[in-house]
């Protein structure tokens, strides 16, 4: 039973690599058909610096105290990054990086039978689950607003086989989690 679930999830992870290259497919796709307006960044002028033309030495004079004070440094450009409406960088990084940790430590359990590596394993899929679930919604509710497109750009059929094998996968680790419990 652990192998099976262990073939269900590389299928899972499968679906989701597929899933995220179609989808990312599409987004640019969609960028390539509106242009980006670009805002022009503001940007201060370099300080002018005058040098005096060669000529004959003269002595120096008495330079005149200066009255301006401490000179002020130009403002510096600060660029601040937003994620577009609907996209949460933290998820999209996080869903797939516990997935595949997950699915590591699973094939450490099944080659060693160590029954804590399969709650482990259990628990990082659930954490998995619980981000992708999150992402998912955090799109379906920037498609509401008109943010940006249902599904994010991502084929609803593509997301649905990853739902149902990443469902059919915790069912199958939590039972072979508890049948390994039980000796």
């Amino acid at each position: 039973m652990a192998i099976a679930a262990l073939v269900l999830w590389v299928l899972t992870a499968a679906a989701g690599l597929v899933l995220l290259l179609a989808g990312s497919a599409a987004r640019r796709a969609a960028a390539q058909q509106k242009p980006a307006v670009q805002q022009p960044v503001p940007f201060p002028a370099p300080p002018v610096t005058t040098v005096p033309a060669a000529g004959p030495a003269q002595p120096a004079a008495d330079p005149a105290p200066s009255t301006a004070g401490p000179a002020e440094p130009p403002p510096i450009p600060r660029v601040t990054v937003h994620a577009t409406p609907g996209e949460h960088p933290l998820l999209e990084f996080s869903h797939p990086l516990l997935g595949l940790i997950g699915l590591g430590v699973w094939f450490i359990f099944v080659g060693t039978h160590h029954t804590p590596l399969a709650w482990a394993s259990f628990g990082i899929l659930v954490a998995a689950i619980a981000a992708g679930l999150s992402w998912l919604t955090r799109n379906q509710m920037a498609a509401r607003r008109g943010d940006r497109p249902a599904q994010g750009g991502f084929p609803p059929r593509l997301v649905l086989l990853h739902g149902f094998t990443a469902t059919a996968t915790l069912v199958l680790a939590l039972l072979t989690a508890l049948t390994a419990s039980h000796p």
